[in-house]
């Protein structure tokens, strides 16, 4: 039993390579459980989303009170309580089978709402400082905010599709902007909606991303024209070249952005930490990342002998 329970365990994560540490340790195996008990209670994904997101304000609520140190513990403990919550989402759409590509964008917008909620409350107290102007500093790190997650996102989608093979359903595929707009258009209601929201999505990773559209579609015939063994050898060879910089990708991540939230929010100075990561330090660390990421893609379309030159 316990092996059938660690095996559905390891069903329900991506892959052990785009996980963090602190992934492995807390969010997943805690979000696992939060999954199985949703599962028994006939509860989708969208739902535990839902769930993570009010959670998620229940933080901002208590970051309000940024003076009173109960508060601050109780805003910590629901913010990594939404993080669980918004692992549990994806891990039970694995477990039961319900993944979708409407639901991932569906969890983003949830993620995306929480952060504006918690930097909204955060920054609250220093407007009197600072005056109405710090608003469109503030609305600026948002934004810049949103493209590391965006670019974090593209290359761990491209690592699991590309590195790992998870091309079913096209599910971690990531459209390129002609792609988007098909999706528009075929598409009405809410789902269209969705699907504009998801364009802004791809348009800064296509901003921040050396790999053209048309390179990344000629990985992509490649892997699924391919007999089996070759296209092991493609996802091996795509695994040594990239592996080694998803760590470095990390460090944009989630996890650090919320572990820096709760410790300069201690220090009542969610300002310096607004101004220092992420407007400046963040944002370098795409710029040298994504120079060795280009070095690194260079090195894997010449052994692959791929001519990713669109004529």
């Amino acid at each position: 039993m316990l092996v059938a329970l660690f095996n559905e365990f390891k069903s329900s994560i991506k892959s052990p390579d785009t996980e963090e540490k602190l992934d492995l340790v807390l969010y997943r195996p805690v979000g696992f459980l939060v999954a199985k008990v949703a599962n028994f209670l006939t509860m989708t994904p969208t739902m535990v989303s839902l769930l993570g997101l009010y959670i998620g304000l229940v933080s901002s609520y208590y970051y309000l009170r940024p003076h009173n140190n109960s508060a601050l513990i109780w805003a910590s403990f629901y913010l990594v309580l939404s993080g669980i919550f918004d692992s549990a989402d994806g891990q039970l759409a694995r477990i039961s089978n319900q993944t979708t590509r409407i639901g991932i964008v569906l969890d983003g917008i949830c993620d995306s709402i929480v952060t504006i909620a918690v930097y909204a409350a955060c920054i609250w107290p220093f407007f009197t400082s600072y005056g109405f102007y710090f608003v469109i500093v503030v609305c600026f790190a948002l934004y810049l905010h949103s493209c590391q997650c965006a670019i974090l996102d593209f290359y761990h989608r491209e690592y699991l599709y590309f590195g790992y093979g998870k091309t079913d359903n096209d599910t971690y595929w990531n459209p390129g902007f002609d792609d988007g707009i098909r999706n528009i258009e075929n598409s009405q209601g809410f789902e269209k909606f969705i699907n504009k929201l998801r364009l802004t999505w791809i348009k800064k990773q296509q901003f921040l991303t050396s790999r053209t559209d048309y390179q990344r579609q000629t990985m992509r015939n490649y892997l699924l024209s391919n007999a089996p063994d070759e296209k092991k050898i493609f996802l091996e060879i795509y695994r040594r070249h990239n592996l080694w910089l998803l760590p470095f990708w990390r460090l944009i991540g989630v996890n650090a952005h919320t572990v820096l939230i709760i410790i300069f929010m201690f220090y009542h100075r969610f300002d310096v930490y607004l101004i220092t990561f992420d407007l400046v330090i963040f944002n370098l660390i795409i710029l040298v990342v994504g120079i060795m990421q280009k070095k690194s893609d260079q090195k894997l379309f010449s052994e692959l002998k791929l001519n990713t030159h669109e004529e």
